[in-house]
């Protein structure tokens, strides 16, 4: 086998597969009937009506296998499994870390906010509290400022035209 038989038969590969293209593109419908024709409009109808419900079978199909391989890949599951307790895990065997660290409270912050009940407030929640505090606090000084402007601005006196 030479090359002249490779080069014919690739000349003739695509010879076959361009006549098959023109045939397919120009002549489809010659042979064509009223049945057929009804076949066709009720395949194509039926995959359009049928689709949608394809589509949301996979998506099913694929979130379901999304699941499974994110369930075993969870490290919520790794570190319970290893205890058997999901009440009693830590925060560290969730970041994938075996080592437990501490801090000591250098530092403690009191204030004359806290409640008879022993209820002792967290750092974060101590800032929003305050936060909100000074919004409030920032909101009533500006009703105040724009009443006092209001007032300098306009010299109304009850009966009397302003103008």
């Amino acid at each position: 086998m030479g090359p002249q038989d490779i080069y014919h038969f690739v000349v003739d590969w695509v010879y076959y597969f361009a006549n098959n293209f023109h045939r397919n593109l120009f002549h489809m419908f010659d042979d064509m009937n009223t049945t057929r024709y009804i076949r066709l409009i009720a395949c194509v109808g039926a995959y359009l009506l049928a689709r949608p419900y394809l589509v949301k079978l996979g998506e099913k199909i694929s979130q379901k296998e999304l699941e499974k391989q994110n369930k075993a890949k969870d490290p919520y599951d790794a570190a319970t499994k290893e205890k058997g307790d999901k009440k009693k895990i830590e925060p560290n065997a969730l970041r994938g870390g075996g080592k437990s660290v501490s801090f000591e409270e250098v530092e403690k912050e009191e204030d004359d906010e806290g409640e008879a009940s022993g209820f002792q407030w967290g750092k974060k929640a101590k800032q929003r509290a305050r936060k909100e505090a000074e919004k409030k606090l920032a909101a009533q000084e500006k009703v105040l400022q724009d009443d006092d402007i209001m007032e300098h601005l306009v010299d109304y006196e009850p009966g009397q035209d302003g103008w």
